[in-house]
């Protein structure tokens, strides 16, 4: 029996995943640093940045935080419409960028307090020091860091979960013979 292009893809992707699962929770609460994860970062930023505008509308409070929802909100929109079409290896892909997400908000987070980050230009405020500032958590940052980081890791493991149970429904199916030859599920 040949093992199906589905089946080859998910395994692959599995590994791809379970690789960089690995290392944004190897890293902690330190920053993307080239790489994979370091692209990831820079896409993550254009969405925070564009949530400042979108959600600005909605108020200050709503201008500063809707940087950081907006970067977990565009991952966590497109793996409901991959959930939604059973797309479920794409749904996986999509939910560890939400979990990855999570953990640069969470690095973001956890240092509120410190400001030891880099902000894109001199001048800006520090999204964080400022919502926690306003809600009296500032002394907090660390721990409300680790809370984001750890629901990060949740959704990474959760992704891995996703795809894992995926390519096994594909290698049932290969093997149960319900697909054609290019991996697709068989019309009957």
């Amino acid at each position: 029996m040949a093992v199906s292009p589905a089946v080859i893809g998910r395994a692959v992707g599995l590994a791809v995943l379970l690789v960089l699962t690995l290392k944004v929770l190897g890293r902690g609460l330190a920053m993307a640093q080239g790489g994979i994860l370091g692209f990831l970062h820079g896409v993550n930023l254009v969405f925070h940045e564009a949530g400042h505008v979108i959600f600005g509308f909605f108020g200050e409070f709503m201008g500063i935080a809707g940087g950081s929802l907006s970067q977990v909100l565009i991952p966590v929109v497109a793996t409901i419409a991959f959930l939604k079409t059973r797309q479920y290896a794409s749904a996986a892909a999509t939910l560890f960028w939400t979990g990855q997400s999570l953990a640069d908000v969470a690095v973001y987070a956890a240092d509120g307090r410190a400001m030891a980050l880099p902000l894109l230009a001199e001048g800006l405020i520090h999204d964080w020091n400022w919502i926690l500032g306003r809600l009296g958590l500032l002394g907090s940052a660390e721990t409300i860091g680790r809370v984001i980081f750890a629901l990060a890791a949740l959704t990474m493991l959760a992704a891995l979960g996703l795809l894992a149970l995926d390519l096994l429904a594909k290698w049932r199916d290969a093997a149960g013979g319900r697909v054609d030859t290019d991996g697709a599920p068989r019309v009957e």
